[in-house]
């Protein structure tokens, strides 16, 4: 009688919460989208060859660190400003930075596509290199539409652009796997059309829109010009840590052990997908409001906070238990492997699961030290790892072991260091007493 109680009285102060509303929207948008991907992965992974699922890895984590590079990562901060106008201009300026990247850059990915491909361990990745420029473009650009869509509590619309680009990668991965050599398919729906699919939707017509002016989106880059360079460094250097691994892994191990290790990746950090980006989104824009209002979000972080952790525990306990027998089952034999990783990299997962949500508070304050400092500690300690798995000859289980400790205590750190931005005190307006 009193779990049914509880659960009724849950339920009540959920109704009631805007703020938990927004991320059901979010979440109920994210969770029919990887639906559509969960459905079509069991066809996916017999239709396509451990080593196609490498090549598809490597490029998604090319086109992370060129968009950082390009864009700077402006459409981080379309719902930073106080007025609507000036987060349209940063929109504006992420299409202007993303366009000028394509053009300078497609050229330069066509002549050195071979030299590219052979860095990154992985020969197959050569046709598909030319493609990176206008995926990082794409990317940067939806991503700044749904910064947008989400400033002005569309949350919605956020979430049907979510359908719409796995709408789109179902459709173009299976049509590609017909038209296009090895992992075609894989490539060009995972990123570029996907992007495309949801950019198509977050981009349709609506009210509210401002007229280009390069004066005000010039005074909107250089007003965030310090905070943008913070993040894209530390976005940098998040990218080359989630690279390090790929790299090593293909040159170590070869292009199959990395295909198992990029299905197990991307499996567990489902829940990630479908509760943790949704809830970030939402709490990053209510932390804005709040900061803007002259109050702290101590409130959003323990709230927050509490129900991931109520969440986590027991989706990735499960997880960590069921996964090496799940995976044959629902992908096929030939991944048994991917399911022994996913098991280990459950345990880092659940640590990334509760921290990233409520890792953009520092962007909320305005400490912009802390994000490159924290990044370039991952990048550090990722490479001497490899430094030692080398040295030590380990099997990739035992590097996997290692990865995911570190990972956890990386993520643990992060944590701690938001509660303590949740509860910092905004500065006093302009014009207050005292």
């Amino acid at each position: 009688m009193w779990v049914s109680s509880m659960i009724s009285s849950l339920w009540n102060r959920l109704k009631a919460s805007s703020y938990w509303q927004d991320v059901a929207w979010l979440v109920s948008g994210t969770i029919l989208a990887q639906a559509l991907t969960f459905a079509a992965m069991p066809l996916f992974t017999r239709l396509f060859r451990p080593p196609d699922f490498a090549v598809a890895n490597l490029f998604s984590q090319i086109v992370v660190l060129v968009a950082v590079v390009t864009t700077v990562r402006y459409e981080n901060f379309v719902q930073l400003p106080k007025r609507h106008r000036d987060g349209w201009r940063l929109l504006q300026l992420v299409a202007l930075l993303g366009g000028l990247a394509f053009v300078i850059l497609t050229p330069v990915a066509y002549v050195f596509r071979a030299t590219f491909a052979r860095w990154a361990g992985e020969p197959g990745l050569e046709p598909w290199v030319v493609w990176i420029p206008i995926t990082a473009a794409v990317t940067s650009l939806a991503g700044a539409f749904q910064g947008w869509e989400q400033r002005r509590r569309r949350f919605r619309r956020s979430s049907e652009a979510e359908v719409a680009a796995k709408a789109a990668y179902v459709g173009s991965t299976l049509l590609g796997r017909f038209i296009l050599p090895g992992p075609g398919g894989l490539v060009l729906g995972t990123n570029t059309w996907a992007m495309v699919g949801k950019l198509a939707w977050l981009a349709r017509p609506s009210r509210r829109r401002f007229p280009f002016d390069l004066a005000e989106i010039r005074r909107m880059g250089r007003k965030l010009g310090r905070l943008a360079g913070a993040v894209a460094v530390s976005q940098t250097l998040l990218a080359c840590t989630n690279f390090i691994p790929l790299v090593f892994i293909a040159h170590a191990y070869g292009p199959e052990t990395l295909g198992q290790f990029a299905l197990a990746n991307q499996s567990v950090y489902l829940p990630t997908a479908l509760m943790g980006n949704a809830t970030s989104s939402v709490y990053y824009q209510r932390a804005c409001a709040q900061w803007a209002s002259g109050r702290d979000f101590s409130d959003l972080w323990r709230s927050t906070s509490k129900r991931l952790l109520i969440i986590g525990i027991p989706v990735y306990g499960a997880a960590f238990l069921l996964l090496p027998t799940v995976f044959p089952l629902v992908f096929g034999a030939k991944w048994i492997v991917a399911g022994r990783y996913a098991a280990i990299l459950a345990v880092s997962s659940f640590f990334g699961f509760v921290a990233s949500p409520i890792d953009r508070g520092c962007l909320v304050v305005g400490a912009w030290w802390y994000i490159p400092l924290w990044h370039a500690s991952r990048t550090l300690t990722n490479g001497l790892l490899v430094l030692v798995a080398m040295s030590k000859g380990w099997r990739v289980e035992s590097y996997l072991y290692a990865l995911t400790a570190l990972s956890a205590t990386m993520y643990g750190v992060d944590y701690w260091a938001e509660s303590i931005f949740a509860f910092r005190k905004p500065p006093p307006k302009e014009g207050a007493a005292g």
